[in-house]
């Protein structure tokens, strides 16, 4: 089973590679040639969003321990960061969006 590392930032065309297996209209990652996940390697793994006890302590997700019914909150995602992608290393502005880190 593996270990739940905790969340890392991923951008958009890395969001979107995982949850689709495409990002970006023309494949060039925003203009920077990048990967989309590839600063995360084998052993490890990643999973859409990020795990309750890692939500906002206000948060109803966090509260409940599962999403409630009609509720969406932002914890899983900074509409605007000028940090480093985690997945891929890029350092284009813009969204970033909760992933959760597996290891063995």
């Amino acid at each position: 089973m593996s270990e739940n590392l905790g969340t890392i930032w991923v951008c958009v065309c890395c969001m979107l590679s995982h949850a689709n297996g495409e990002c970006c209209a023309n494949d060039d990652h925003g203009g920077d040639g990048r990967e989309p996940l590839s600063a995360v390697e084998a052993p490890y793994t990643v999973a859409m969003g990020m795990a309750y006890e890692e939500h906002a302590e206000d948060c109803e997700t966090r509260i409940q321990g599962r999403v409630p019914d009609n509720y969406e909150c932002d914890c899983e995602t900074n509409t605007f960061s000028t940090s480093q992608c985690e997945g891929c290393g890029s350092y284009l502005h813009g969204e970033r969006h909760a992933m959760t880190l597996f290891g063995n």
